[in-house]
């Protein structure tokens, strides 16, 4: 009987917390003008509300095909080139809002991009999130280039230590390394393509623990004690 309540109990608190790895929100740039200052999620997996990307208050939308982005990355004052201290002082971001429905928790595990820049634009990006206030960076990368390749790329920032959240998370990527006002930069798309998502939020979706199965773990801990106990009597006599 208390094997029955182990196995029973080990078996619906696993269906209830597991997660599989999925696409969670993809967004898709083609055929934007440049001068959008939202872009609506294309992609959004069950248990996940859609999202829009939208401009930090220091990005200036800008004339760019394909493309979701901007000028302005680069400010006056700024070290040249940029620093990510500048942007973050700037605002100078891409945002998104990843809010789970009522009764899910989601775990994000990476973030995959197409990014390009003019010669004067950010070089550089950094991915925060509001778990912890935008305090730490979630993971970086540098050295992205200009044009050629870095239309068909793809950029990935690996992510850790955001796990099982119930509530809406706001996610920033900071563009640094700009060296001038009308560089541009954002993510974008090489050819005209509607079917293909250029910016992914890769995790996974689990329903939030029930009460109920807060209680099974209680049982199981008791259920667990007496067997041992049982076992422990049974050499004695």
């Amino acid at each position: 009987m208390l094997k029955n309540i182990l196995l029973a109990g080990f078996f619906l608190i696993t269906c209830a917390s597991h997660g599989y790895s999925e696409v969670l929100l993809g967004w898709n740039t083609s055929g934007n003008l440049g001068t959008e200052t939202t872009e609506a999620s294309t992609t959004n997996f069950a248990g996940i509300n859609s999202a829009n990307l939208t401009l930090g208050s220091g990005v200036t939308a800008a004339d760019n095909g394909n493309r979701f982005g901007g000028s302005n990355w680069f400010n006056t004052g700024n070290a040249n080139p940029s620093t990510l201290a500048n942007a973050i002082a700037g605002n100078d971001f891409i945002q998104f809002i990843v809010s789970p429905t009522a009764g899910n928790q989601f775990t994000v595990t990476s973030f995959d991009f197409i990014w390009d820049r003019s010669g004067t634009g950010p070089s550089s990006v950094a991915l925060f999130s509001s778990v912890d206030s935008f305090t730490n960076s979630l993971g970086s990368v540098a050295n992205l280039t200009s044009g050629g390749s870095s239309l068909t790329t793809f950029r990935s920032i690996s992510i850790n230590g955001i796990s099982n959240v119930s509530t809406s998370t706001t996610f920033r990527l900071y563009g640094f390394g700009a060296t001038g006002t009308g560089g541009t930069g954002g993510f974008d798309h090489a050819t005209n393509s509607a079917t293909t998502n250029n910016v992914i939020l890769n995790g996974s979706i689990s329903a939030v623990p029930e009460p109920t199965s807060m209680v099974l773990v209680g049982l199981i801990g008791v259920a667990g004690v007496v067997v041992r106990t049982r076992r422990r009597l049974a050499k004695m006599a």
